[in-house]
């Protein structure tokens, strides 16, 4: 996870996470900053605030803030939160594939990133500028997460036919994983599966049964703190040598353990 701090060196602090059902999700990367689901999982942002001041959270879905209003978290108060501020939508995670070049690398450098930022409540000391306001919101209770039944829409359609014209021209019925180019211009299918990536955005899902209130306190312009991540499709997860299994090439036993020189079930040789 990446942690900012901003004009205050207080501990502990408050911070956020990526949860499914209520379980934190871990984290990966050098920078501890990567989470990965599956397509078409809906997830929450987990908030905590171990502190005695009330902090007005603020958050961005794929690099953009979704909401002009924030949740206000509470002093010691743990909320998971599973829906967009505006809309009774659950967030969900939904993957797709693109071509996989430098150019469409840096178009989808946002996708799945998480963002939230923590303004602590003004306590009318010193000299920083904050607001007041009447529409912000904040947690009244604590919703149980409740999966649904909700099926993410399936993005885009058959690669067949399918292609892109670099200039105009007249209608070309090409098959799929195939290029031409003519005086016209050139013709390529919509994806060579060779040479696509997988990645994901955040998406609306399924309804939510979270309710918020109003809040008129006064916070500060200025963030205090921020969490961040990144969203990614699980299949694009490094496997770990933890995660690393062996079996028998005899008979498809697992081996359970290190010393074991020959399978238990049929008596093949493990020695690599």
């Amino acid at each position: 996870m990446k942690n900012n701090t901003i004009g205050v060196n207080s501990t502990p602090k408050p911070q956020a996470w990526v949860a499914v059902s209520n379980n934190r999700q871990k984290i990966y990367g050098a920078k501890d900053d990567l989470v990965y689901l599956d397509n078409g999982q809906e997830f929450q942002i987990e908030l905590y605030n171990p502190t005695s001041i009330s902090y007005l959270a603020k958050i961005y879905l794929n690099s953009k803030l979704i909401s002009s209003s924030g949740l206000i978290i509470k002093p010691g108060q743990r909320y998971f939160l599973d829906r967009y501020i505006d809309d009774k939508k659950k967030f969900l995670f939904s993957t797709y594939e693109v071509d996989d070049t430098e150019e469409v690398k840096e178009a989808i450098k946002n996708n799945g990133k998480i963002k939230v930022e923590f303004y602590p409540e003004h306590t009318g000391y010193g000299t920083i500028s904050a607001w007041t306001t009447t529409y912000v919101t904040y947690p009244e209770i604590r919703m149980p997460y409740n999966p649904g039944t909700f099926n993410p829409i399936i993005y885009g359609g058959t690669t067949t036919n399918n292609v892109y014209l670099s200039t105009t021209s007249s209608t070309l019925n090409v098959g799929s994983n195939t290029s031409y180019t003519s005086g016209a211009g050139s013709y390529f299918t919509n994806r060579s599966v060779a040479g696509s990536i997988e990645t994901g955005m955040v998406e609306k899902g399924g309804k939510s049964d979270q309710n918020f209130g109003n809040d008129s306190g006064s916070y500060s312009w200025f963030c205090s703190y921020t969490s961040e991540y990144q969203i990614l499709p699980r299949s694009v997860k490094p496997v770990e040598v933890t995660e690393l299994r062996e079996y028998c090439t005899g008979c498809g036993t697992r081996s359970k353990k290190k010393s074991w020189k020959f399978c238990p079930n049929c008596g093949e040789s493990l020695d690599q």
